[in-house]
């Protein structure tokens, strides 16, 4: 039996507003978080911005 993940990586891009880190999106790739975190950073040049990665759990169906 091959061996499959029970989690899948996920990427916040968090940016510090009036009452700290806040999520602006989420990406499931870190390409897309970087090219995201670019974008932010370009249009909103007074904030912080950052990349958080976190790992969900899979959900799987119960065997029958």
């Amino acid at each position: 039996m091959t061996y499959q993940r029970k989690t899948h990586d996920l990427f916040d891009i968090e940016g510090v507003y009036s009452y700290g880190w806040e999520c602006v999106t989420c990406e499931e790739t870190r390409t897309e978080a970087r090219a995201r975190l670019k974008e932010y950073r370009e249009n909103e040049p007074g904030i912080t911005f950052r990349i958080r990665k976190y790992r969900e759990r899979i959900e799987t169906a119960p065997a029958t």
